[in-house]
């Protein structure tokens, strides 16, 4: 929700929530400044009374005349008064806000003021305070008994908003100064956002410099460490979208490649039938078509399932799969071939119930290759075995035939794409593809010879 509402510029939301912050900060420091400073003033102003209060009982002795009727003023009540004096005798402002009475026997003997200050609580000491019906009054009582029997009494007063002055004064002397500096403080922030936010302007300006038909890894000097997994994440990025490229172009080639051949004997073949004069030459000629688009729909599919098996090789993360009942449906599916040869597929089900994570599609591809491989080299009423089994760490997959076999020397090519050997029937792809599949899944292929016949596959692959 917050962030909806803050501005899409980096650079400005940095500035936004800095100076956020950095307003709740003052405020909070400021309400704590004043709480502190209100709280030491009053420590300090009360202190000071004390102490003019003992001051003054110190002072106090028998010249001090407790038969007078009148007291004794000594400074003027307002601050008019000042003129009547001397400059050398005159005050302060403040004058008029302090107080202070020395008491004789319940009578005031000498007073600061005319002021008629008396603290609330009559018969005690220590600090309290007063009202003279303008101004509250913070005042200190001491009571002390003098050598003359005499009862002496001292009060000290000050008024409450002189200390409201003081901190007031404080806490603007030190938020004032502040608040002022806020724009610079902003600026200062907005500059150093902007130095701060520099490599990234660098990195920006490197991705909009590579071109589509030649895509490098982008570098950037001094990178910050928050901008190097952004950085290796379009590098990687940046290389597989290369290598995507790369098999996309290669898999055009190759098919433009493969598909040439076959097109232009069907061409061939559809001029021969064209140009037949008998029926038998035009029947052999439309039999050679049929095998050719037979032969090209092969290519052709098999070029397909190579380009969707390499595009569905990103993810890393698959559910396990129950591989015996996939294996069973995908020899259902196959069976009109191997009943047509008189095949017997043989599946070992002593595993029944092994998992392996892998995509479905993935695997199916893989054994209707393997099968459509073993049917297509192995004679009429000949055998295929189809074995799952748990070897450690490992779920291996095996197959053998009763094929016509391949040499020793052909056996390192077979997974070589369009490599079809001495047959020129296939497209050459189909144990590419499981050999791609099997590479995704760090599985190991393995092809050796069936002895005394026939080809054996072997493909290991990781449980983990």
């Amino acid at each position: 929700m917050l962030q909806n509402k803050l501005p899409n510029s980096i650079k400005k939301r940095t500035l936004v929530l800095v100076m956020s912050v950095f307003a709740f900060t003052s405020i909070l420091l400021g309400i704590v400044g004043v709480i502190a400073a209100n709280h030491e003033v009053e420590e300090l102003f009360d202190a000071r009374l004390a102490q003019q209060a003992r001051l003054l009982l110190h002072l106090t002795n028998d010249d001090i005349n407790a038969g007078k009727d009148a007291p004794t003023f000594v400074y003027p009540s307002v601050i008019s008064d000042f003129e009547q004096y001397d400059v050398s005798e005159a005050g302060h402002t403040y004058e008029s806000k302090v107080h202070f009475s020395i008491w004789r026997n319940g009578k005031v003997v000498v007073a600061s003021d005319s002021l008629s200050i008396k603290p609330e609580v009559d018969d005690g000491n220590g600090f309290g305070y007063a009202d003279n019906g303008a101004f509250e009054w913070r005042t200190f009582e001491l009571k002390a008994r003098l050598n003359g029997g005499e009862n002496s009494r001292i009060v000290v007063a000050e008024r409450s908003d002189v200390r409201d002055e003081m901190v007031t004064e404080i806490v603007l002397n030190s938020v004032l100064p502040e608040l002022i500096g806020w724009p610079l403080i902003a600026i200062f922030v907005w500059m150093a956002v902007g130095v701060g936010l520099e490599p990234l302007k660098q990195l920006t300006s490197r991705i909009n410099r590579i071109e589509p038909s030649k895509l490098r890894p982008v570098s950037v000097d001094n990178v910050p460490k928050e901008l190097v997994p952004v950085q290796q994440s379009i590098n990687s990025l940046l290389a597989s979208i290369d290598d995507l490229m790369a098999r996309e172009k290669r898999w055009i080639a190759d098919a433009a490649h493969e598909l040439r051949t076959p097109l232009a004997v069907l061409n061939l073949h559809a001029q021969n039938a064209e140009s037949a004069v008998t029926y038998e030459e035009r029947k052999k000629a439309l039999e050679q078509m049929r095998y050719g688009v037979e032969r090209s729909t092969r290519i052709v599919a098999q070029l397909l399932s190579y380009a969707r098996v390499e595009s569905q090789l990103l993810r890393t993360d698959y559910s396990a799969l129950d591989v015996l009942k996939l294996t069973r449906r995908v020899v259902a599916d196959l069976y009109p071939m191997v009943f047509q040869k008189n095949i017997t597929i043989e599946i070992d089900e002593s595993q029944d119930g092994l998992t392996l994570p892998i995509e479905e599609s993935h695997l199916e591809i893989i054994l209707q290759n393997l099968i459509s491989n073993a049917v297509k080299f192995t004679p009429e009423q000949g055998f295929i075995n189809i074995n799952w089994q748990l070897e450690d760490n490992f779920v291996i997959l095996s197959f053998k035939d009763t094929g016509q076999g391949i040499e020793e020397s052909e056996l390192e090519r077979l997974t070589e794409r369009f490599y079809r050997g001495s047959d020129q029937s296939g497209a050459g792809l189909g144990l590419s593809i499981v050999a791609t599949i099997a590479n995704h899944y760090h599985a190991k292929l393995l092809f050796y010879s069936n002895k005394p016949s026939g080809l054996g596959v072997q493909i290991r692959f990781p449980r983990q």
